[in-house]
């Protein structure tokens, strides 16, 4: 009766394990992982829009006045000049990298954390093709040699977006700001 039992139980655990192995092809087959995209998502909280108010060590502003020359009265008010809907202009060249663009958002305020910026990029669908040479982020590029309209009040969702499906090319840089009114 022992080796019934035993046997048993190797067929049970066989069984188990021939299940486990399938629920992973079939999970592998369909795009999705094991972790889900739940245990490696930011809080909600993170992707939020971090408006003009939020603490960051500088602000789009300061980036004006130290590279464009600008007084400070005009920095503060060339965002509010009608047609410019409060962004401003990022502009990506050929020697931008991924993490200086996600550091130097965050730097200035654009998006409260990078690394939620990062997984908004990647999972974020990409509808345009890029042109060559762009940064990856995972299976998705953003174009350089472009420029994205960009604000503080807009989610890592929105940011994202702009940055995957919206570049406005340029073929010379006379300036080589990142940063445009």
């Amino acid at each position: 009766m022992k080796k019934h039992s035993r046997y048993n139980i190797l067929i049970l655990i066989s069984f188990v394990l021939v299940l486990i192995l399938a629920s992973l092809l079939l999970l592998k087959q369909s795009g999705m992982s094991l972790v889900t995209l739940d245990l490696n998502k930011p809080s909600d909280e993170s992707f939020q829009a971090p408006g003009k108010d939020w603490q960051t060590e500088k602000k789009v502003e300061d980036y004006f006045v130290e590279h464009l020359r600008m007084t400070p009265q005009e920095a503060q008010a060339i965002r509010s000049k009608p047609g410019v809907d409060g962004k401003v202009m990022l502009r990506l060249r050929e020697s931008t990298t991924l993490e200086g663009l996600l550091s130097n958002l965050q730097y200035y305020g654009f998006v409260r954390d990078k690394e939620t910026l990062r997984y908004a990029l990647e999972y974020t669908t990409d509808t345009h093709t890029g042109k060559a040479n762009p940064l990856k982020v995972g299976e998705n590029t953003i174009d350089t040699w472009s420029y994205y309209r960009i604000s503080e009040d807009m989610t890592a969702w929105e940011i994202a977006d702009e940055l995957l499906n919206h570049p406005t090319y340029f073929s010379f840089d006379e300036y080589n700001y990142m940063f445009m009114p």
